[in-house]
């Protein structure tokens, strides 16, 4: 696994969950100029990612990546690292491996618990959408149902995800594209994450290839 991450998070990790925005890693004085935050490619597994498997869903290391799977309808997984930061690109490489084309998957930024959190999700037929989910409540941020779009990649092909977090803007880029940029204040600092879920019909199952968080400096 190549795994990058400055020295505070080396030294604290069981702490980052829990930190508020003072503390984020992103802002700490003694992070250097280096742009890279944090890297894993999954090559090995003590990045921290919570994990978990029962018999419909499954969130852990496989195939030499990270997987998650789950066969429920309306349903999400995800799993995060225990970080803290403020203002970040995320970016991954992902691919459904099987189930369903109508499914969700993407990445999460500023998560404050399971029920506080954006998630910037896409599907294997095509749609997209920016998602706050507050007091665990659910909506689409900018828009009243996904959109759709030719770049996103289809089926069980590849596609890439770079995430936003940059102030009160959130963007969703997939293959070298911007598909969506909304504004939202309420989540400041929090983890980030990977996450994937079922609409109506269930079965979702996809595979992250690597995952890296650079800062996003400001405007």
């Amino acid at each position: 696994m190549k795994k990058i991450i400055v020295c505070f998070l080396c030294c604290l990790p069981f702490l980052a969950g829990c930190l508020g925005e003072t503390l984020t890693a992103d802002t700490l004085p003694w992070v250097g100029d280096e742009p890279m935050l944090f890297m894993d490619d999954f090559s090995g597994q003590t990045g921290g990612w919570r994990t978990q498997e029962d018999r419909l869903s499954f969130v852990g290391y496989a195939q030499e990546g990270f997987r998650l799977w789950v066969d429920l309808p309306n349903y999400q997984v995800w799993s995060v690292p225990g970080l803290n930061f403020r203002d970040v690109n995320i970016y991954t490489r992902v691919q459904k491996i099987g189930g369903s084309n109508d499914n969700l998957y993407g990445l999460v930024c500023r998560y404050q618990g399971d029920e506080n959190y954006y998630a910037f999700l896409i599907s294997s037929d095509g749609y997209y959408g920016v998602f706050k989910k507050q007091a665990g409540i659910q909506s689409l941020l900018g828009m009243e149902q996904m959109g759709f779009s030719e770049i996103i990649n289809r089926d069980d092909a590849v596609n890439e995800i770079l995430v936003v977090c940059q102030g009160d803007q959130l963007a969703l880029i997939v293959n070298e594209v911007e598909l969506s940029r909304v504004r939202d204040a309420d989540f400041s600092y929090g983890d980030i994450g990977m996450i994937a879920g079922t609409r109506a019909e269930p079965g979702a199952d996809v595979l992250f290839d690597y995952l890296i968080v650079m800062k996003s400096l400001r405007k």
